[in-house]
């Protein structure tokens, strides 16, 4: 069996015409969707890149790993999906941004356009302070028109060459990541045009009083200097993201046709998914970080020859993805992961032994203290270390406004939520410790670095691997 992966960049699940029924033209998203088993509860295990892709590769939870954030990415040390694969005998091809350690080795067979981080991200080093990050204006500017040939562009013609060469072959996965839809936003005229015209105004939700920041969340507005933004930006940053989703939707549809056309569809699984969301104005907050809808929930699209489309409900992650090749291509799945198989789902058995909630943590830039999400059943809870938590109940509150914790904290079935949700947290890890390892490495990193004011210069720092787990902590009782 062949295994084609496409992870984007910033895509939340509902930007696509067929789960939203919107102005979006997806075509070929929805055309996948249609082939294919959708997971409508995934989300990411991070909501930011590095973090999260490093999940990804691995199927273990970044407090696992001590990738916590954009300064210190995966390095392969841990072993990931590509050495497993490696050591049986399949090849692992990766074009594209991973978004791991530029001095990491990866076991993969082939590589292009890896799309390394290059340079620590100095706000982890600074979580203690309430400021704005540097520069961060600068990404509600660019916007404009395309030009010329984009980094997508190349990586689709390089992964196009890739399949015509080697459509004979058997026991592969290739890997595409594209940047779409990430900022920035430079785009085609014709998809602009478009949506200018359905776009004339920004949605109620994104204009105040966001209800459902705390202090946290307050701190994140201020990290991204999301207090900045005007309505009339907001409206092209809308603009913009759309039309990135619609040229992933194109280059998506291009590498489906090809597909077919070397008569791989019949032999080979295609996945579409991708990192994070973006949160894109949604509470008052732009960027991703956060554990609301728009930034944490992403699609999960699994298409497998002979198999029957279905819609799952049942909250999954990115951590599934290692264990499901894994079983598609016949090998035992590690017993250290942190994910579980999803080809029962897919294949319309039920999954008695999957996990029956999602997890995400981030103790990154941009917020003092760690935070934790359950996705359980219709409930978000979210979990803040020193702070209250969040519940919200995604079937009658789907835009996330109406914190049961805070506005009904006895009723019964909140209270049940919350010790249920709380219980599932602590099977996977110690919110506390995990905040306190992760203060300690981005401290004891900074001073190795000699970083000692916010505007350091980091065009020159190397950047920092994750410090190794060798044993992990056990969870609260």
């Amino acid at each position: 069996m062949n295994i084609i992966t496409v992870m984007s960049d910033e895509h939340s699940y509902h930007m696509m015409q067929f789960v939203s029924h919107s102005i979006l033209k997806t075509p070929n998203l929805d055309r996948l969707a249609a082939e294919s088993t959708v997971f409508d509860s995934c989300y990411s295990p991070c909501p930011v890149c590095a973090p999260a892709r490093s999940s990804f590769m691995t199927g273990r939870f970044v407090n696992r790993l001590g990738t916590w954030d954009n300064s210190t990415p995966y390095d392969g040390r841990v072993p990931g999906l590509s050495h497993y694969l490696s050591q049986h005998g399949k090849k692992y091809i990766s074009i594209g941004k991973t978004h791991f350690h530029p001095d990491g080795e990866y076991s993969f067979t082939y590589q292009e356009f890896p799309g390394y981080l290059t340079r620590p991200d100095i706000g982890c080093f600074f979580r203690d302070q309430k400021t704005g990050r540097i520069g961060a204006e600068k990404r509600f500017e660019k916007i404009g028109l395309k030009s010329q040939e984009s980094h997508d562009d190349r990586v689709l013609n390089s992964s196009l060459d890739w399949l015509k060469e080697h459509s004979q072959e058997e026991n592969w996965l290739l890997y595409i990541g594209f940047l779409d839809p990430h900022f920035p936003f430079y785009v085609k005229e014709e998809n602009w045009n478009y949506y200018e015209k359905q776009i004339t105004q920004i949605p109620a939700a994104l204009k105040p009083p966001f209800t459902s920041l705390n202090e946290p969340l307050d701190w994140l507005r201020t990290y991204f200097k999301c207090e900045s933004v005007s309505e009339e930006t907001a409206r092209k940053l809308l603009i913009g993201y759309c039309c990135a989703i619609t040229e992933l939707d194109e280059r998506l549809g291009i590498l489906l046709d090809a597909v077919k056309e070397l008569g791989l569809e019949q032999k080979t699984i295609f996945c579409y998914t991708s990192d994070h969301g973006e949160q894109m104005g949604y509470h008052g907050l732009w960027w991703k970080c956060c554990m609301f809808e728009q930034s944490s929930h992403i699609p999960m699209i699994i298409r497998v020859p002979g198999q029957e489309p279905r819609r799952i409900a049942n909250p999954i992650c990115l951590t599934d993805w290692f264990p499901t090749v894994c079983d598609y291509m016949g090998l035992p799945a590690p017993d250290s992961l942190d994910g579980q198989s999803l080809r029962p789902w897919i294949e319309g058995r039920c999954s008695l032994s999957h996990q029956d909630f999602s997890f995400s943590e981030y103790s990154a830039h941009g917020m003092p203290n760690s935070m934790f999400m359950i996705r359980w059943r219709q409930y978000k809870y979210v979990y803040y270390c020193y702070d209250q938590p969040q519940l919200f109940d995604l079937l009658s509150d789907p835009g996330e406004d109406h914190n049961l914790v805070q506005e009904n904290p006895r009723n019964p079935s909140v209270m049940f939520a919350v010790q249920e949700c709380h219980k599932r947290l602590l099977s996977v890890c110690n919110p506390y410790e995990v905040d306190e390892r992760a203060k300690r490495f981005q401290k004891k990193t900074k001073d190795s670095l000699g970083i000692a004011t916010y505007d350091t210069d980091m065009a020159s720092c190397p950047v920092p691997h994750p410090e190794p787990i060798t044993a992990l902590p056990s969870c609260m009782p």
